[in-house]
């Protein structure tokens, strides 16, 4: 544990004692706090197609773990390791910017005449310049 902040160092890994017994999955604890207390990351192994056919029911977790956590180190926003690996961060930008581009999927009332009258008007108000139509940004 770090001296100041009382968390478990980054790296940590669990993956016995309180994990479903059921379920390949693990907790990792990838960063450290930079404020207060930093909370694990609860990872859950939906399919495996790679891991134990390469590495072994044995080594398999290990390998795995190693490299969720090496992973939490290659986001493109931060230069330390981040909370959750950067597939999973890079994913929730998406869909917020889905919900920023496209409110009326999310937010609008289909069944108001107002809202529907209100849909184009929003999606001009929300268009990207065209000079940014082919490229990565941020908002």
């Amino acid at each position: 544990m770090h001296a100041r902040s009382k968390s478990p160092k980054e790296g940590t890994v669990v993956d016995r004692g309180v994990t479903n017994v059921r379920y390949w999955d693990f907790f990792l604890q990838a960063h450290a706090s930079l404020q207060g207390t930093a909370r694990p990351a609860h990872y859950t192994v939906l399919v495996d197609e790679i891991f134990r056919a390469d590495y072994g029911p044995e080594a398999a977790a290990d390998q795995l773990e190693k490299f969720t956590h090496d992973m939490c180190y290659l986001f493109g926003r931060a230069t330390k390791a981040v909370s959750i690996c950067p597939p999973a961060y890079y994913a929730d930008l998406v869909c917020t910017r889905a919900r920023a581009h496209k409110s009326e999927l999310f937010d609008g009332d289909d069944t108001s005449s107002v809202a529907s009258s209100n849909v184009a008007a929003a999606a001009a108000a929300r268009s990207v310049h065209p000079r940014l139509a082919e490229t990565m940004y941020y908002i």
